[in-house]
């Protein structure tokens, strides 16, 4: 009876929301380089997910600026509000999981677990788990060097700084980030493969025997050109999509069959907040907006 519960368990469709907090103008500045990078993650989310596992990706709306800057902690503070109403929203919409930010920086994960009670995955914790299970010592190379602060901070918020490498962990390089992860969806993927390989050969000269890449878009764009493996060494690169979604399908699914889910310990950081103070802070008119809805997505992985 059990081993039947399980297999109608991952029988039933999975779904989740990917909550970006980054925009489609700060991706690409082309609406047509924009559809081909989102629509070709979505395609490689489909290669990796299983087949009645749908991932809606949606944008924040009204707390984004021009530019990328949830780095920054006050842009950021005004950017979680939005993002956690949106998953908020999405556990009553009937999602079973959620992806609280596009960036690896995983900014609102704890705020956005104590919000709901359905499984929420962070993309740095995913692929450091991950890479943990394949390897001794990970390095994540990362784009961009204001991201390396808040990589190191996850680092360090996991306490896995024993499972780094010593020297630099969290290292960066700075891409032409769109243009690379466009020519790539369009068949010429050298260049983007040849820059991120160049910087995690030196993470394997320091002992990594398992690379991260600490940037979700540009994982999945490395991930679907085939790139699995640090050029010559054995050493595994891991990328955050795939992680993120194979932990929450297996979070979903002992959710369904064993009834297990997060803890709701008075000491631990992820106790669901009580009714009674989402109950005032609504009537006080705080959080959920009518624009904040996840209605329509702007991209689905789901292809009935």
């Amino acid at each position: 009876m059990v081993v039947e519960g399980v297999r109608a368990g991952r029988d039933e469709e999975v779904r989740i929301l990917w909550i970006s907090d980054t925009t489609p103008q700060q991706m690409a500045k082309n609406p047509d380089d924009q559809a081909l990078v989102y629509e070709n993650m979505l395609e490689y989310v489909r290669s990796v997910a299983r087949s009645n596992t749908k991932v809606d990706i949606h944008f924040v709306k009204d707390n984004a600026g021009e530019a990328f800057s949830p780095w920054l902690r006050y842009p950021r503070a005004l950017l979680a509000v939005e993002v956690i109403e949106r998953v908020r929203q999405a556990d009553r919409d009937g999602y079973d999981a959620a992806f609280p930010g596009m960036c690896f920086g995983e900014f609102f994960l704890e705020e956005a677990r104590q919000a709901v009670t359905m499984p929420v995955v962070g993309a740095a914790e995913s692929s450091m788990m991950v890479a943990q299970l394949l390897g001794k010592k990970f390095a994540v190379v990362t784009t961009f060097q204001r991201f390396e602060r808040p990589i190191e901070d996850r680092l360090r918020a996991h306490r896995w700084e024993s499972r780094a490498i010593g020297n630099r962990p969290i290292r960066s390089y700075t891409p032409d980030l769109s243009q690379q992860m466009v020519d790539a969806y369009k068949g010429r993927p050298e260049r983007m493969i040849e820059e991120f390989d160049q910087h995690a050969q030196q993470c394997v000269k320091e002992g990594a025997d398992v690379v991260i890449c600490g940037c979700n878009p540009l994982g999945a764009a490395l991930s679907k050109a085939g790139y699995k493996e640090v050029a010559g060494t054995g050493v595994p690169v891991v990328t955050a999509l795939s992680s993120m979604i194979k932990q929450a399908e297996m979070l979903v699914d002992l959710k369904r069959s064993l009834g297990m889910a997060k803890s709701e310990a008075l000491v631990g950081p992820y106790m669901t907040t009580p009714q009674a103070v989402l109950e005032d802070l609504e009537a006080r008119g705080i959080g959920m907006k009518p624009s904040y809805s996840n209605a329509e997505p702007a991209y689905s992985s789901w292809t009935p």
